[in-house]
């Protein structure tokens, strides 16, 4: 007879085996305070305000793992004080605020070149007890304070997977780079990629981004705010704003969704339009497209949520007879829409995670990336959902999609759109019917799932080619049959994670512009090499899209993208430029992802 307990027993075990394996690791660099340091891509990042005091002077950032521990890195000035002193009035502190209070361990070490003094500590206290690594680093003008932390029945296992990793890779490398361009400063990280358009009607165009304080804001190129802005959502905006008329008014609106579950369209001066916003059961991160689904002259909105389902919602807000389109998954994922079957309608393209169906897989978390293709009456097209197979992976794991959103272009010249998705292990091409497209897919080295890629004639051959930036840092770019175009893919500093392209320096080439996690955004030619003039360095990591356009038609070429150091940059980049093939996320305002042919 099969003991339940032990199979749960194993289960478990596996699942904990595996924590360490997943583990992949990201670069965090400090420009203001001039640390580099390697950390397990599990790690979230947040820049704290400077005041904020644990026990720890000056605290730059915080790294945290849900459940398991926080690290925070302070930077303080030296102000005459050695390490011991340092951590002497480190342990004062620490007396005054717990009800006990010891000293474990004390050692000084050599890490990477710099005197370093680490000490363990317990501390107790009325919320539990602590067990705590303090390593105090020598620098030129400051003393770097890393303090890791965990609940006393955790700690063994957080050292382990993060701890000493963590520690052994700080170094303290000034980064000899400066930041450039215009910002406007926020209060919270930026992912909602910015759209440019001219909202208010005075002939220029303004930036349009959300915000994870979540706020909608609209801003003049100058950064002062077009009146009736920001409006707001109750929870964070990384969904990015889509811009149409959608009244027949003549002016412009934006639609967004937002974490507290609903849909949002504003008009030009900030009102809401009739009928938004839009309630849905769950997040909408989903980034919405927009257009005339039954050709009757009348635009519609399509959208994911992640109560599963796909929204399709006329103007005023009504759904579209036939939607929501109910999945069997979270639809995080930003829809492209094209006529794929040749009716003359427009069909709407997502995809979504496929949880594994078994108990173990369920268990572990193993999913696959499942595409939905379906008519603008909501009935899924012949042969969809269609699940990614994977020649590189078991059919237990099969081929997982994560934010990354469907491209529809015609690659093969035969007049019909294929389907193009990033996923766990690779490309993956599909044709209206579902069937993978010949030299399909394309493996990669590192994940592409959560990767925001771009397609588009990049040599003016006219053929599409397909950019993108995977986990491993890699860059890549593919010709139209699946074969690398030469050079590529190249080693970047960091995951380039959001894509453009378009033609910065007027040379008749297009140009892979890519916001990165190595707080730059970068720009290479077609050689691979990077355009004069770039990177372009932030503060935080780059996890929006740049959006290229002529801000106020001088004939200078600006480029606008969101970072996590709650920054909106704004470069001048260019006086000379031509095509723009892909300038921001989801190609165009509607976020159709469509290539046009």
């Amino acid at each position: 007879m099969i003991d339940l307990k032990n199979i749960l027993f194993i289960m478990v075990l596996s699942a904990a085996l595996l924590i360490p394996g997943s583990a992949q690791t990201e670069e965090f660099n400090s420009l203001e305070y001039g640390f580099s340091v390697e950390y397990q891509r599990e790690l979230d990042i947040d820049l704290l305000n400077p005041d904020f005091t644990a026990g720890v002077e000056d605290v730059v950032v915080e790294f945290t793992a849900p459940g398991v521990m926080q690290i925070y890195v302070g930077a303080s000035e030296r102000r005459g004080l050695s390490l011991d002193r340092f951590a002497s009035r480190t342990e004062s502190d620490y007396e005054e605020s717990g009800d006990r209070f010891e000293v474990m361990n004390t050692a000084k070490k050599d890490t990477n070149g710099v005197e370093s003094l680490e000490k363990e500590y317990l501390l107790e206290d009325e919320t539990g007890v602590y067990l705590m690594k303090d390593v105090f680093f020598e620098g030129d003008d400051l003393v770097y304070h890393i303090s890791c932390r965990a609940a006393q029945s955790e700690y063994r296992r957080a050292d382990l997977l993060y701890f000493s990793s963590f520690i052994d890779s700080f170094r303290v490398d000034p980064i000899n780079e400066t930041v450039t361009g215009d910002w406007i400063q926020t209060a919270k990280p930026v992912w909602s990629s910015p759209a440019l358009a001219d909202i208010d009607d005075d002939g220029k165009q303004e930036m349009v981004v959300g915000t994870n304080v979540g706020k909608l804001y609209v801003f003049n190129q100058d950064g002062t705010r077009v009146a009736g802005f920001p409006t707001t959502a109750e929870d964070y905006i990384r969904s990015s704003p889509a811009v149409a008329d959608l009244d027949g008014d003549g002016s412009l609106d934006i639609v967004v969704g937002s974490d507290d579950d609903r849909l949002y369209a504003w008009d030009g001066k900030g009102d809401p339009l009739p009928g938004f916003p839009k309630l849905t059961s769950n997040d909408v991160a989903s980034s919405p497209a927009i257009g005339d689904l039954n050709g009757d002259g009348l635009l519609e909105i399509v959208v994911g949520s992640n109560d599963r389902g796909i929204y399709a919602l006329k103007s005023d807000g009504s759904p579209v007879c036939g939607f929501p389109l109910i999945t069997a998954n979270p639809v995080w994922f930003s829809p492209a829409l094209a006529d794929l079957n040749g009716d003359g309608n427009l069909e709407m393209v997502v995809g979504s995670k496929k949880l594994g169906e078994d108990i173990i897989a369920m268990f572990l978390g193993s999913y696959t990336g499942q595409v939905y293709a379906a008519d603008y009456g909501g009935y899924p097209l012949p042969r969809f959902p269609v699940d990614l197979s994977s020649p590189t992976l078991s059919d237990l794991e099969g081929s997982a999609i994560g934010y990354s959103s469907p491209i529809l272009a015609d690659l093969n010249g035969d007049g019909n759109f294929e389907i193009i998705m990033g996923a766990l292990d690779g490309l993956y091409v599909l044709t209206r019917e579902g069937e993978d497209l010949r030299r399909f897919p394309r493996k990669t080295s590192g994940s592409l799932q959560d990767s925001f890629m771009a397609a588009g004639d990049v040599d003016g051959d006219g053929n599409v080619e397909m950019a993108a930036g995977a986990t491993d840092g890699r860059l890549y770019l593919w010709k139209s049959d699946g074969t690398d175009y030469p050079g590529f893919p190249i080693q970047t500093g960091g995951y380039v994670k959001s894509i453009s392209l378009g033609d910065i320096d007027g040379d008749g080439e297009q140009e892979i512009v890519g916001g990165s996690w190595d707080n730059r955004v970068h720009a290479w030619n077609l050689g691979g090499t990077e355009v004069s003039g770039f990177p372009k360095v932030t503060l935080g990591n780059v996890d929006t899209t740049p959006t290229l356009g002529d801000l106020d038609g001088d004939g200078t070429l600006e480029m606008v993208a969101g970072s996590d150091d709650a920054r909106i940059y704004i470069w001048e980049i260019s006086d000379s430029f031509g095509e723009l093939e892909w300038p921001m996320i989801r190609q165009n305002l509607c976020h159709t992802g469509t290539v046009p042919r």
